[in-house]
C-alpha cells in the first residue's frame, strides 16, 4: 500500500506536473506518451495527481477534476506494473501541505482554472498548455472568463498553443500578451518508430479492404468526430464492394446508432491500448474522421487532423477540416480531407480502393510528414526549451 508521508513537512520541487489522469491504471494516450518522456529526460521532476476540486464561477461546466487518495492508488498502482523505475515520482497533492515548486506544467483550459486557485495559495510560478477541448471554445464567454483568470495570475509565466486559431484568438481577442504565448504545432502520438510492424497491403498481403473509425464517445451518436457520418458512409460502400471490413474502436458499439442491416460488416473492439493499435493500424487502409465544431459546447472544436497516431503507422486519413485549421498537409497528396456528404465520401473512398497503389502513395507520404511533426523528441525538446525560461532543469543525458 501507498501512504502519505512527511504530512505536514513543505514539499519541495523544481519542475513538476499536475493532472488530473495520469497515472492511469492502464497507461495510454498522449499524456501518458507526453509525461513519462519527462521522467526519461529531466532529473529534477515528479508528477502530481489532483485532490478533487471543483470549478469556480467563470465555468460552464460544474464538475471538478481529480481524485480521491484511494483512486489514486489503484491508478498508481497499475501504472508501476508498466513503468516500475517511476514509482518514486509519482505523487499526490495534498489540500492541507505546503508546496514550494519553482514551475509547474498543466494540461487544457478546464483542469488549469480549476487547479488555479491551488496554485496561487501556493505561489506556484506556472505554464500550462492550450490543447483544443477541455472547456476552451472560440467565441465562447465563460471560456474567455477563464482564460483572463488565469492570465491576470500573478504566477502565470507561459501558455502553449498547439493551434493556428488558438493562437490568433488569444492574440486578436487581446486575451494573452504575444510575449507569454509559445506555439508548438502538434502534439504526441503513443508509439515510436522502431515499434511500428510491417504494413499489410490491400491484393497483395490481405484480400479485404480496412477502413477504421477510432475515437472516444463524447456526444450522442458521435456526432462530434462524425460517427453518424460515418455509419451512412458504411451503408453506402456496403452495396458498393463486398470486400470493404470496417471497424470501430472508442466508445461505440452497435447500439448507438442502427446497423442491422449492416452488421456483419463492422467489428467493434471497445477502447484498446497502445500495443493493440500498432499491430490493428497494421492492417487498416484508411483511417475515417469528420469533426464537427460547437457539438460539446459553444465553440468547441478538435485539433486537426485527428487521427495522427494512424497516420503515424502508414494509414490514410480521410478527415473533414471544417475550420479550415491544415496548414501542413496537401489535400490529395499526403491527406484527403472530405466534405460533409456521405456521397462524396464515398467516391473518394472508392476511387482510392479502386487505385490502391494512389492510397499507398498518399499514406506513405502522409507518414513520413507526421513522423517528422508529431515527434516526440521534437514535441518534447521544444516544451523543454519553454520551460528552461523560468526553472532549471537537470536534463539527463543520452536516454531516448
Amino acid at each position: 500500500m501507498f501512504s502519505l508521508v512527511n504530512r505536514n513537512k513543505i514539499a519541495r520541487h523544481d519542475f513538476v506536473v499536475i493532472d488530473s489522469q495520469f497515472p492511469q491504471k492502464e497507461p495510454l494516450g498522449f499524456r501518458n506518451t507526453e509525461i513519462n518522456e519527462y521522467f526519461k529526460k529531466i532529473n529534477n521532476f515528479v508528477s502530481y495527481s489532483m485532490f478533487p476540486m471543483k470549478p469556480g464561477g467563470e465555468a460552464w461546466f460544474r464538475h471538478g477534476y481529480g481524485c480521491s487518495f484511494e483512486k489514486f492508488q489503484e491508478n498508481k498502482k497499475g501504472y508501476v506494473s508498466i513503468y516500475k523505475k517511476n514509482f518514486n515520482e509519482i505523487l499526490y497533492l495534498e489540500d492541507d501541505k505546503k508546496y514550494r515548486i519553482k514551475l509547474a506544467y498543466t494540461f487544457f483550459l478546464a483542469e488549469t482554472y480549476v487547479l488555479l486557485p491551488f496554485l496561487n495559495k501556493n505561489k506556484i510560478p506556472f505554464v500550462f498548455v492550450l490543447y483544443p477541448g477541455g472547456a476552451f471554445g472560440i467565441n465562447n464567454k465563460s471560456s474567455d472568463e477563464m482564460l483572463r483568470k488565469i492570465f491576470s495570475s500573478k504566477y502565470f509565466r507561459n501558455v502553449i498553443v498547439t493551434q493556428d486559431i488558438t493562437w490568433h484568438y488569444l492574440i486578436d481577442n487581446n486575451l494573452c500578451q504575444k510575449s507569454k504565448i509559445s506555439y508548438i504545432y502538434g502534439g504526441f502520438v503513443q508509439f515510436k518508430k522502431g515499434e511500428l510492424i510491417q504494413k499489410k497491403y490491400y491484393l497483395k498481403d490481405k484480400k479485404t479492404f480496412d477502413v477504421c473509425f477510432v475515437a472516444a464517445k463524447y456526444s450522442k451518436n458521435g456526432v462530434d468526430k462524425g460517427y453518424d457520418l460515418f455509419i451512412k458512409v458504411v451503408h453506402r460502400l456496403s452495396r458498393s464492394a463486398d470486400n470493404i471490413v470496417f471497424h470501430v474502436i472508442g466508445g461505440f458499439d452497435e447500439n448507438d446508432i442502427d446497423i442491422s442491416r449492416i452488421k456483419k460488416r463492422i467489428k467493434f473492439y471497445g477502447y484498446r491500448t497502445p500495443d493493440f493499435l500498432v499491430d490493428f493500424y497494421s492492417k487498416m487502409d484508411i483511417f475515417f474522421s469528420f469533426n464537427k465544431p460547437s457539438v460539446i459546447y459553444d465553440g468547441s472544436f478538435d485539433g486537426f487532423p485527428l487521427g495522427i497516431d494512424a497516420a503515424f503507422c502508414g494509414v490514410g486519413l480521410f478527415v473533414g477540416d471544417e475550420k479550415k485549421m491544415n496548414r501542413e498537409y496537401i489535400d490529395g497528396e499526403d491527406i484527403v480531407i472530405v466534405e460533409d456528404d456521405e456521397k462524396k465520401i464515398e467516391e473518394k473512398i472508392l476511387f482510392y480502393y479502386n487505385h490502391p497503389d494512389e492510397l499507398y502513395k498518399l499514406s506513405f507520404k502522409g507518414s513520413r510528414k507526421t513522423q517528422r511533426l508529431f515527434d516526440t523528441n521534437f514535441q518534447i525538446d521544444k516544451r523543454i526549451e519553454v520551460f528552461k525560461k523560468f526553472v532549471k532543469l537537470r536534463l539527463i543525458e543520452n536516454k531516448g
